[in-house]
């Protein structure tokens, strides 16, 4: 009888899933920089726009269960911030969750 080796088993895997490493809401440091964050349209898809008290604007793609639509004002008092990891790896991602 001849034995067949699964290849897949042998395989380095390059394409694990990222997994919530942690769930958080916004600090009242992090809330008192924003002056308001609605969702746009971003090199990563939709992301949150945070308009800066200090003027300047910064971007966190949104998480893929958050269901919103370009425009929507987001109330970061009821926002999480989600913090992926891929399994194997120290490199983190975060994304947001409304």
């Amino acid at each position: 009888m001849l034995f067949v080796m699964n290849i897949f088993a042998s395989l380095k895997k390059y394409a694990s899933e990222y997994k919530v490493a942690n769930r958080r809401g916004f600090s009242q440091e992090e809330l008192s920089l924003v002056n308001h964050a609605e969702v746009k349209l971003s090199q990563y898809g939709m992301s949150v726009c945070f308009f800066m008290v200090d003027g300047c604007q910064m971007y966190i793609p949104l998480s893929r269960d958050s269901v919103a639509s370009e425009g929507d004002k987001v109330d970061l008092t009821k926002a999480q911030i989600l913090t992926l990891k891929k399994d194997g790896s120290d490199e983190t991602i975060d994304r947001v969750e409304i």
